[in-house]
């Protein structure tokens, strides 16, 4: 439940929850890696920095704020083409920071890091994004998991 004025989440009143508590689902939540805490990216720790993004009319929602859909394709823009092109995305945890409204100028930072110690082929790549406004204000947070594309031959599955 999200309360107006201050535009987070809060509890479910008592009675709220007394009327649609026979709708719950009577288990314990599903916890994994992707729970990680996601860290802030920094100028200084950011291996690619996609500037000068700027929302369009069709991305906006009935609120006059970007839809979070449109976060995800800015968070790939920063993400290098040789990863696009050689890894496909296996994974990805969004932490929502703050709305964005049509006059936002925004950047899009991404840090990547390899999975494997000793870099081998078969390793996937983790990477850490943050997209924010020009002015600093953190929009969301991200973490992508990426694995080697494969190709399908006679014999067997190969990484690109």
């Amino acid at each position: 439940m999200m309360n107006k004025q201050t535009r987070r989440l809060s509890k479910i009143p008592e009675e709220v929850r007394e009327e649609i508590g026979s709708y719950f689902v009577d288990r314990d939540p599903v916890i994994n890696e992707g729970s990680r805490k996601l860290l802030k990216l920094e100028d200084n720790t950011a291996d690619y920095v996609h500037s000068g993004l700027t929302p369009r009319w069709g991305d906006l929602d009935i609120n006059q704020h970007v839809n979070n859909v449109k976060y995800i394709g800015w968070i790939l823009e920063s993400v290098p083409t040789s990863i696009l092109e050689s890894h496909e995305l296996a994974g990805m945890t969004l932490e929502y920071r703050r709305e964005c409204g049509r006059d936002s100028m925004l950047q899009s930072l991404s840090a990547v890091s390899d999975k494997s110690p000793d870099g081998s082929s078969e390793a996937g790549i983790e990477c850490q994004h943050l997209l924010r406004m020009e002015c600093g204000a953190e929009i969301v947070r991200c973490r992508t998991d990426w694995r080697p594309k494969r190709v399908q031959g006679l014999q067997n599955t190969k990484p690109l």
